[in-house]
């Protein structure tokens, strides 16, 4: 959808006294990710969290309960939810997801980037703890094994969820079947 229809849509909702955007919430109480307004939610998401949220706190549980609450209550101001409400939970994962995403993006920027001041966005002491974080050797040992398991994968299939790479292992098991069925039963007899 254009920028200019989404705002259009935004302010005419705002007259209305609705919230000037919505979202689809699946009936587990998840933002739908392939709904129109998730852009937008995560835009809000973007804006809003790195502000309210401690961004060194990996887990989302020991977030501040009053931060985690005023988050919520902004995007419920900004957002109408359609088809069913966000659950906590759906919120929860929401802001879980954000975090790692922006976490592993700050320290993109940071590693492969060059980039020494602090973000726009980020509170300049969790910029620093981000960063102390981050050049310490339990760290940067733990990132370097990561780095070589995930490298040592070989047969994606075996592992994950389904997907593409889950769809061309098969077809292939597929063709290899079907090339040597007729040896197959010439064994069996």
């Amino acid at each position: 959808m254009a920028k200019r229809t989404i705002e259009f849509e935004a302010e005419e909702r705002k007259r209305k006294g609705l919230p000037p955007h919505k979202v689809e919430v699946t009936k587990h109480g998840k933002i739908d990710g392939s709904c129109d307004g998730k852009n937008e939610w995560d835009n809000a998401m973007r804006g809003l969290a790195p502000r309210i949220l401690n961004m060194v706190i990996v887990k989302v549980g020991e977030q501040n309960p009053m931060d985690m609450a005023k988050l919520r209550s902004q995007l419920d101001g900004l957002f109408e939810y359609i088809h069913h409400e966000l659950s906590a939970r759906g919120f929860r994962d929401c802001v879980r997801q954000f975090m790692k995403s922006e976490r592993s993006h700050l320290k993109k920027r940071y590693q492969k980037d060059g980039q020494t001041g602090c973000p726009l966005g980020v509170d300049a002491d969790q910029w620093a703890t981000l960063v102390e974080y981050w050049e310490e050797c339990n760290t940067q040992r733990k990132t370097s094994q990561l780095t070589g398991a995930r490298g040592a994968i070989t047969k994606l299939s075996k592992y994950g969820r389904g997907g593409k790479t889950v769809a061309e292992a098969k077809l292939v098991c597929d063709c290899l079947n079907l090339m040597f069925l007729p040896l197959k039963m010439c064994i069996n007899c």
